[in-house]
């Protein structure tokens, strides 16, 4: 397995220790994630999951966020704006109550488990109890995820209390304590929580209506998880098993590869380009994303990718759950937010992927990195189809993202000739260093023998392991 955190990681690790499958292990460490990777995900927030069956039959759910407003009453509130500063760019969000749609994290989560799952619910969800109770350690990645989000983690106190308890933000090494987290993810484990119209998740969220939280209870009692089917592209012998529509992530990435005809930065970043505009000339994108990836000793293997976009600031009210701000990115609604209907799903750059090789191996991988997602997970695919590299080459190799503004930012390590390429057709900004914008492709691999390899990006301080096969 391969996932974002250590403790995330552990969390999965425990479950197939215990005897669960791939499913059991993702659903464990989706739960830990909220707990351990407080800036980019939670149980708040919204995701994706592609599934591939022994018997090779594939799977996805969608659980992202949805449009809120079913039945709303009274004018919409308006967020309140605030400023991130990365080290070469600024962005403006919006958080508070009003930013949040509705989330769909915990429904697809417990969706997850019903239908694959082996283990009981309580198992599965026991090991993120038990690191919510002791207290998650911020390692170098969350830490410097909570510096470019300072501004919005102090929006509330309730935020406040848990991200900066003692006045100074939580930094490496601190840990994170969040009892009310605990005591909501222990009714998750014993069913009094099982939905989002569970009272002890729906009273609280419907309560910050005052506050201009738009969502709705007919929002929560209408949303589902929706199964649907894999986009599938296939050249050369390898087939791509990806996010599908109304997301547009997969879509990109499926194009840009299955139309590649020249394998180089500057050909990709073209290719790149292409399938973007056919599919969406404003990309869609969030703003702070997770992945896990795991297979089983059976071959199920499982692709998630979750986000709480930048976070709205604002914890519900009791359980320790930043909300999400999918309503205050940009990106996500393009057109502004009178032109989507309540109920609708809000796009994303999202894109769990399954990569399927001529000779049978099978590799789950995916990124979080807003619009870099789609650089990040094709680069990633065309050196091990076209490069013939290896996991850990094709993930630590260089990356180059074309920007909105035609500019490639450029990665450290990239050679010279790449680079005189890419300068022939755009402006070039080259890093000294890998960086966390580039995204953090975490993977595994299953060779047809059942060999099984995992990478987690150094980006981005992702974790792995592998766990012997009992008996």
């Amino acid at each position: 397995m391969a996932t974002g955190n250590a403790a995330t990681t552990a969390a999965a690790v425990a479950i197939l220790e215990h005897g669960g499958n791939a499913v059991d292990a993702a659903v464990a460490a989706g739960f830990a994630s909220t707990v351990a990777e407080p800036g980019l995900t939670s149980l708040a927030a919204g995701g994706f999951a592609i599934l591939r069956h022994p018997d090779g039959a594939v799977a996805s759910l969608d659980f992202f966020t949805a449009v809120p407003g079913l039945l709303r009453r009274g004018p919409r509130p308006e967020p309140t704006t605030i400023t991130v500063v990365y080290p070469s760019a600024q962005q403006d969000f919006r958080v508070g109550p009003a930013a949040a749609a509705v989330p769909g994290m915990l429904a697809g989560l417990l969706t997850l488990h019903a239908e694959h799952g082996s283990l009981p619910i309580a198992t599965v969800v026991e090991p993120s109890v038990r690191l919510a109770r002791a207290g998650a350690v911020i390692d170098s990645a969350q830490a410097y995820i909570l510096t470019l989000i300072e501004a919005i983690v102090r929006h509330t106190s309730s935020a406040e209390a848990v991200y900066a308890p003692d006045g100074p933000l939580l930094a490496e090494g601190d840990v994170l304590r969040d009892p009310d987290l605990a005591d909501f993810l222990s009714r998750v484990a014993d069913g009094t929580v099982d939905s989002l119209t569970s009272p002890g998740f729906a009273e609280p969220l419907l309560a910050m209506h005052a506050d201009g939280c738009q969502i709705t209870e007919t929002d929560l009692a209408s949303y589902r998880p929706q199964h649907r089917e894999p986009l599938v592209a296939a050249r050369h012998g390898w087939t791509v098993v990806t996010n599908p529509p109304p997301a547009y992530g997969g879509e990109i990435i499926a194009r840009a590869v299955s139309e590649l005809d020249d394998y180089s930065y500057a050909g990709l970043t073209a290719s790149l380009a292409a399938a973007t505009a056919a599919v969406k000339g404003t990309l869609a994108a969030t703003t702070g994303t997770t992945q896990i990836s795991i297979v089983d000793a059976a071959g199920l293997v499982v692709s998630m990718t979750t986000t709480n976009g930048a976070g709205g600031g604002v914890l519900i009210p009791g359980t320790g759950i930043h909300l999400n701000n999918m309503l205050g990115e940009d990106d996500l609604l393009p057109a502004g937010l009178d032109a989507v209907t309540p109920g609708e799903r809000l796009r994303s750059m999202s894109a769990p992927t399954i990569l399927l090789a001529p000779d049978g191996t099978v590799t789950a991988l995916g990124t979080g990195g807003s619009a870099r997602i789609r650089t990040a997970v094709a680069t990633v695919i065309v050196r091990l189809r076209d490069g013939g590299e290896t996991l850990a080459e094709a993930i630590a190799g260089p990356r180059a993202h074309l920007e909105d503004s035609g500019v490639v930012q450029v990665e450290h390590g990239m050679s010279s000739e790449s680079l005189a390429q890419l300068r022939q057709h755009y402006e070039v900004n080259e890093w000294d260093c890998t960086d966390f914008y580039f995204g953090g492709v975490n993977a595994v691999q299953r060779a047809p023998d059942g060999r099984v390899t995992a990478v987690a990006d150094h980006r981005r301080n992702g974790t792995v392991a592998i766990v012997p096969v009992r008996g």
